[in-house]
């Protein structure tokens, strides 16, 4: 599952062909929330084609559902992660981005259906995922989301891809 922030980065350093590359040679897709995916592709954008929208083109990025917020371990995830970030950061929760919480509604949904023994999650946003995790683990989730530091992540692929062949 990946947030804003991982995108941004790579989008920010003109490397986005690099997480590509990365994400070919494992062989996997990168899940983003609906939420996240809004907040990646605004209204006006210095690209002709922002680089999520070719990602999803090019078949190594999905936009997930939206969420049912009538499954409760859903809702309640993602009013967990709401709250404790409204503490962490010390601000009103009506001013918490949703795309965080859709983070968590997200990975709370993949695991309930179990479409996912695990779920990482790629964010830089400590207090979003210290939430999300202890919202799981409320729910017996506690071992099954591993947090991944993105800008650390975005480090080691562009040293490890940037001056390959």
């Amino acid at each position: 599952m990946v947030d804003t922030n991982l995108f941004v980065r790579f989008e920010r350093y003109d490397t986005v062909d690099l997480l590509r590359r990365a994400v070919a040679e494992y062989d996997i897709t990168l899940h983003i929330p609906p939420r996240v995916y809004e907040e990646l592709t605004p209204d006006f954008h210095p690209y002709d084609v922002p680089p999520v929208k070719r990602a999803i083109e090019d078949g190594w990025v999905e936009v997930t559902d939206e969420v049912d917020y009538s499954n409760p371990v859903v809702s309640a995830t993602m009013d967990m992660v709401r709250k404790y970030i409204a503490t962490a950061d010390e601000r009103p929760e009506h001013e918490i981005e949703q795309a965080d919480a859709a983070l968590g509604g997200v990975t709370a949904t993949l695991l309930e259906h179990g479409t996912a023994e695990s779920v990482a999650i790629y964010t830089n946003d400590i207090p979003a995922f210290r939430g999300l995790e202890r919202a799981l683990s409320e729910h017996g989730y506690e071992s099954h989301v591993q947090l991944v530091k993105a800008f650390e992540f975005a480090q080691t692929i562009e040293d490890r891809y940037q001056f390959s062949e």
